[in-house]
């Protein structure tokens, strides 16, 4: 060790604290963060049955009423399709849906701050009780193993 090494430990440690990294910087490095599944598959949602006009989705028997507090969701990207309906009971919602296209056990939705294992069924069927209002997202793995994510959306 060579007798300025202390030195120049204490110099970065006082300019660390007194002239710290620019806040883009730090924006610029939590993007990177944020960025690193780039590799990954991104799903894009393809049909809301809550959005006038969208053509994904057509009523059968009746018109869809606002007031039954459920709505279907699609996304396919990655050769992954998930198609789910969202379902709201006393200010939870649950969510029922199937993939197409995955493959393996490692299925999660992700939310604010948190992420939960989903159990899949041999046909891609889900049942993920007890989801809260906000941005959700689902992951996933195609069938030849790549990752796929779902574009964020709020529920």
């Amino acid at each position: 060790m060579h007798p300025d090494d202390a030195l120049l430990a204490d110099l970065r440690r006082i300019a660390a604290v007194v002239d710290g990294p620019p806040a883009s910087v730090l924006a610029a490095a939590r993007a990177a963060y944020l960025a690193r599944d780039l590799d990954g598959e991104l799903a894009m949602l393809t049909g809301d049955s809550r959005i006038a006009g969208d053509g994904a989705y057509e009523p059968v028997r009746t018109d869809p009423a606002p007031a039954q507090g459920h709505w279907l969701l699609s996304f396919e990207g990655g050769g992954v399709q998930v198609h789910m309906e969202v379902d709201e009971q006393c200010g939870r919602l649950r969510i029922i849906g199937q993939f197409a296209g995955a493959s393996g056990d490692d299925y999660h939705l992700e939310s604010a701050g948190t992420r939960r294992r989903i159990d899949v069924d041999s046909l891609g069927r889900f049942i993920v009780d007890d989801v809260a209002h906000g941005p959700i997202r689902l992951r996933c793995h195609a069938a030849d193993g790549a990752p796929v994510t779902t574009v964020w959306v709020t529920i």
